[in-house]
């Protein structure tokens, strides 16, 4: 069968699962989200999918084929959790590297985990680490079989590759529709020196909908016509927004290298030789 067929389903079949548990979560479970009792689209796209669950699914059944021989023979349940372990840590490392390239790149923190014990720069914590942990033993234990029946039948009715296909006609598209979005997200970012705690900013627009008794969109939780995105920045920026302080230490280098630059120039050499033989 070919393999990025295999890869291509992985992805859809994970991105949309992991838009399922989010979404739930966020209903029920969610500190912040669950006061409000509404039903929240998660994540940035558009439609129902998380891809750091696609890339996630792929990650795991890659992890799935592992075995450890010095473990395996004599002790295989110390064996399963040293592959829970693996493939939890690699998940993690999967949500920090994402949560980090969105930050420092596009200056947008798409989750946020501030609030919890132990978190690394408000990307990951112990607690979501734990809540791999338990997805990766699901996984391993209840579904990676049931995913390897699904790809052997998959290999056995190509045709339903025109569905695959038919998934990413659609996500593609919104990949263009969200991206443009994005982009004007970074750009007021960078004009205020701030990161968008992007929940928090949907949340915002949801109350300014709520108080200018717009329709309110599940799918478009990001459209608005009573005001532009400008005007949410300049009026309610510090509600989901915070400074990025990695400019502070950026700007004092600059600064010394400007002040480096005026010394070594010549003109300020020879007062400073003239004061010298003075």
């Amino acid at each position: 069968m070919n393999k990025l067929l295999v890869l291509l389903f992985l992805f859809s079949a994970g991105s949309v699962t992991g838009w399922v548990i989010e979404l739930f979560f966020r209903r029920f479970l969610d500190p912040v989200e669950r006061k409000k009792k509404k039903w929240v689209n998660p994540g940035f796209f558009v439609g129902p999918y998380l891809t750091i669950y696609g890339f996630g699914l792929i990650v795991l059944y890659l992890l799935g084929h592992i075995h450890i021989p010095a473990l395996g023979a004599e002790h295989p349940i110390l064996e399963k959790l040293v592959i829970f372990v693996i493939m939890a840590a690699c998940m993690t490392l999967l949500e920090f590297i994402t949560g980090m390239i969105f930050i420092n790149h596009l200056h947008l923190q798409l989750w946020d985990y501030s609030s919890y014990w132990g978190n690394i720069k408000g990307v990951i914590c112990p607690l979501f680490s734990l809540f791999w942990y338990a997805l990766a033993a699901f996984y391993y234990l209840v579904l990676h079989p049931q995913v390897l029946d699904a790809l052997n039948w998959l290999s056995q009715n190509l045709a339903f590759s025109f569905f695959i296909g038919f998934f990413y006609g659609i996500f593609f598209l919104d990949i263009i529709y969200s991206f443009q979005l994005m982009i004007k997200i970074k750009k007021l970012a960078d004009e205020y020196q701030i990161v968008v705690k992007y929940n928090a900013y949907k949340s915002k627009l949801t109350d300014i909908r709520e108080e200018a008794k717009e329709r309110s969109y599940f799918f478009f939780s990001s459209r608005l016509s009573s005001i532009s995105p400008k005007e949410v920045f300049d009026r309610y920026r510090e509600n989901f927004s915070v400074k990025r302080i990695v400019m502070a230490p950026v700007q004092k280098i600059a600064d010394t290298k400007t002040v480096q630059k005026i010394a070594d120039s010549k003109p300020v050499q020879k007062v400073a030789e003239k004061v010298r033989k003075d």
